[in-house]
């Protein structure tokens, strides 16, 4: 079964890149994050991006979201589970708060 520290080693090895496109936060949260994993689990990453930025680099709107999309399918491809990612940019602070609470960034 796959563990936290692959994960975030993984994470880690793509935040530059990341973040030269528009990526300001990158993490981990979730039952890896908690060490709660089960086979069953999925990863949950947790990012926060500054939009213009991302589509200024990557061309349009659509351009990110499905560059954002790639980027999930080969954390899933890598790893062999489920991934998904939330981007927590436009939340409140409260609900961003209780819904990454325990996340592991790198």
């Amino acid at each position: 079964m796959t563990t936290k520290s692959e994960i975030l080693n993984f994470l880690s090895s793509q935040k530059e890149r990341l973040f030269l496109l528009g990526v300001t936060k990158l993490g981990l949260f979730g039952s890896y994050a908690k060490d709660r994993a089960d086979v069953f689990s999925d990863i949950d990453i947790v990012i926060e991006t500054d939009a213009k930025k991302m589509v200024k680099n990557l061309g349009s709107p659509f351009l990110v979201v499905t560059f954002l999309d790639d980027f999930r399918k080969n954390v899933s491809d890598k790893f062999g589970v489920l991934v998904d990612i939330c981007d927590t940019t436009s939340m409140s602070a409260q609900t961003k708060e209780e819904l990454v609470k325990g996340a592991i960034y790198v």
